[in-house]
């Protein structure tokens, strides 16, 4: 019996102490990026860029557009509450800014520890410049972990537990640096993809093509929007058939696990999905 108390313990600690490290700020900014992808789809647009995400302090972030853009209220909070607490971050206050003034054209914040206050929806603004400055209050731990000491504080359950939450979701971060994809893990740091089998060395398209597919996962991405972010800064003219060539060599080098797919969408773009 005396083993089985340190277990439970430690389970405890790591579900409810906060952490605000590195890996934390990597995982925002994934999900801060993708915010910005939806609201451009949101307003009709499907090819233009969304900035890389500004570090303002640290609790406070900037999403920027390459294009105008138009924004409602009701697609804003709607987007930021699904992806940010689908990520974890319970507690954050978002705001609209005008880019060249700095106002702010909506607010709203969004609590499980205070009152939620919600933007006044239906408010339609312009088609103008406009950045998104998320401030996170402070991220929430799975505290129903908790429930573990009630049942006598019994390993079998500890044990399941603990299993439950590593399979919980294939593509969620394992660390600052590893996603797991199906069998794989993608090292971003490595470039590398690791599979039991065999490891497949990534070059920089591959693994960007490969990030911007993981970070929406089961949508379609446009192809338009994908040669922009891979082929950006080469100043070399691509054509569409260089991105068909590169899902080619992402698809075999994946071609270990059948559960993967990469599809594509005819005049559209391609989509990752994993198969159960």
């Amino acid at each position: 019996m005396i083993s089985k108390i340190p277990l439970i313990v430690v389970l405890l600690i790591v579900c409810l102490i906060p952490s605000r490290g590195a890996e934390e700020n990597k995982e925002l900014s994934v999900v801060l990026r993708q915010i910005g992808h939806r609201l451009l789809l949101s307003s009709g647009d499907s090819t233009s860029r969304v900035l890389p995400v500004k570090m303002i302090n640290n609790q406070t972030f900037e999403i920027s557009f390459e294009n105008r853009i138009h924004v409602t209220a009701d697609s804003l909070y709607k987007i930021a509450e699904k992806e940010l607490s689908g990520a974890g971050f319970y507690d954050f206050v978002a705001e609209l800014k005008q880019c060249a003034t700095n106002e702010v054209f909506l607010s709203f914040m969004f609590s499980q520890s205070r009152d939620t206050i919600t933007p006044c929806g239906g408010r339609n603004l312009p088609v103008g410049c406009y950045t998104v400055e998320i401030t996170i209050l402070k991220k929430k731990r799975m505290i129903w972990m908790m429930w573990i000491l009630i049942p006598l504080i019994m390993v079998p359950f500890a044990t399941y537990v603990l299993k439950k939450s590593k399979k919980s979701s294939e593509l969620q971060s394992k660390s600052d640096s590893l996603l797991s994809l199906g069998n794989y893990q993608l090292d971003l740091n490595e470039r590398k993809l690791l599979h039991p089998e065999e490891n497949e060395n990534l070059t920089e398209k591959e693994l960007r093509l490969l990030t911007l597919l993981l970070e929406g996962v089961g949508e379609i991405q446009n192809r338009d929007f994908l040669m922009k972010e891979i082929w950006a800064d080469s100043g070399l003219i691509v054509v569409s058939k260089n991105l068909d060539v590169l899902v080619s060599k992402i698809r075999k080098k994946l071609s270990r696990d059948e559960r993967i797919k990469i599809t594509n969408v005819h005049g559209v773009g391609y989509k990752l999905e994993v198969l159960m």
